[in-house]
């Protein structure tokens, strides 16, 4: 068991659920949000007494859903139960999802002053069809005001999200997005690929004929040009979906790469610590059901642990292997791996390694592997070598 711990909270509320959505999200139970709390401060009591001490947290990260719709008492009555329970740096990054549109500044100065000191905003587009199609609630001047009533509440620490590959999208469209994304200085940018999810409108739009497939040979277009617009803007693509100015990586997002412990806590978080993997129970009603229940452990599952399996050897390396591979310049450490697994990388998986070389997918520099400029286009290929 290592010492440190990220820690990642669910807050399952939304106002709207999107159209490409798939995430644990629930549009018609903001009643429970006072229920909730308390039934999430629970769970990190019961977890946090399991441990048998109080771990260090470098990282925090409120998901969604939209946290931002939490009121700054629940958010106050949650983060005091994380002091409580566990022992939070002094320079803890303790990052927030919002929505634009959903925030004011009494709101961000609010969170601010609890110690929230990192936004991430769910943009998506800049173009106004676009974001009909993915069903935001939001237009793009949400998000001019947004980032602007952040700076003024003490918040320098912003990550803005997109989205390419979306139906309809252009080259031209994307490249307008990325742009005015970076006209409002952020510190860091999360550029993801669409996936059409079963069971959302959209995989439901695809089947009757209102929307086309999305293009891949488009997105790898879109996401070639972005990475070119952000590397001549002084941000490091650390990460195959993330860019970032020097300094300004996402610490938590860093300790899930590193496949390093991090607990996920409230309803449909997944986790993994204590070579155990977990999930815990997705519907927020039956979540605070079982939290005023005791738990039997072991660490990390609290009493609303729906399902779990202790991470054999096999699993330990795939996953070491696949998530490190993720870090661009990071990569992954092949003393490290050997010394963690007692074997070669290559050994492990007869000879993958060096055949994925040959390609051109992967190369060894410095003591480290990583992924080619070719292989972050085929990262998925790369990565199923390893499962």
């Amino acid at each position: 068991m290592s010492e440190q711990l990220a820690l990642y909270l669910h807050i399952p509320f939304c106002r709207h659920r999107c159209s490409y959505c798939d995430f644990n999200t629930y549009t018609s139970l903001g009643g429970l949000q006072d229920a909730y709390t308390t039934a999430l401060c629970r769970e990190i009591e019961q977890v946090g007494a399991l441990s048998g001490t109080k771990r260090p947290l470098p990282t925090i990260f409120f998901g969604g859903g939209t946290p931002s719709l939490m009121s700054p008492a629940q958010l106050e009555q949650i983060l005091q139960a994380v002091r409580q329970s566990f022992m939070l740096a002094g320079n803890a990054e303790v990052t927030m999802e919002a929505n634009p549109g959903t925030v004011d500044r009494a709101y961000l100065t609010a969170v601010h002053d609890l110690g929230v000191n990192r936004l991430s905003f769910g943009v998506q587009s800049a173009i106004a069809g676009e974001l009909a199609l993915l069903e935001r609630q939001h237009n793009f001047s949400d998000v001019i005001a947004a980032v602007k009533l952040a700076r003024a509440a003490g918040f320098d620490d912003i990550n803005l999200d997109l989205i390419y590959g979306v139906p309809g999208q252009t080259l031209a469209s994307w490249e307008k997005s990325v742009r005015a994304a970076l006209e409002l200085s952020p510190a860091h940018l999360s550029l993801y690929c669409l996936t059409i999810e079963p069971g959302t409108p959209m995989q439901r739009w695809l089947g009757n004929g209102r929307i086309h497939p999305p293009d891949p040979d488009l997105a790898a277009d879109q996401y070639q040009l972005a990475s070119d617009i952000l590397n001549r803007q002084g941000f490091e693509q650390y990460e195959i979906s993330n860019w970032s100015l020097p300094g300004k990586a996402c610490q938590h997002n860093l300790i899930y790469w590193r496949n390093q412990e991090y607990l996920g806590l409230g309803a449909g978080a997944h986790g993994s610590a204590n070579h155990i993997r977990y999930e815990v129970v997705k519907q927020p009603r039956v979540y605070i059901r079982r939290m005023a229940g005791e738990t039997t452990g072991p660490f990390p599952l609290s009493a609303a642990a729906a399902d779990y399996h202790a991470v054999d050897r096999a699993e330990a390396m795939a996953d070491t292997v696949i998530t490190q591979l993720r870090l661009l310049q990071e990569g992954l450490d092949l003393a490290a791996f050997r010394a963690n697994f007692g074997q070669e990388l290559d050994a492990v998986y007869d000879g993958t390694v060096s055949q994925l070389v040959d390609w051109g997918l992967l190369v060894t520099g410095n003591g480290r592997l990583r992924l080619t400029e070719k292989g972050r286009f085929l990262s998925n290929q790369v990565f199923y070598r390893f499962m």
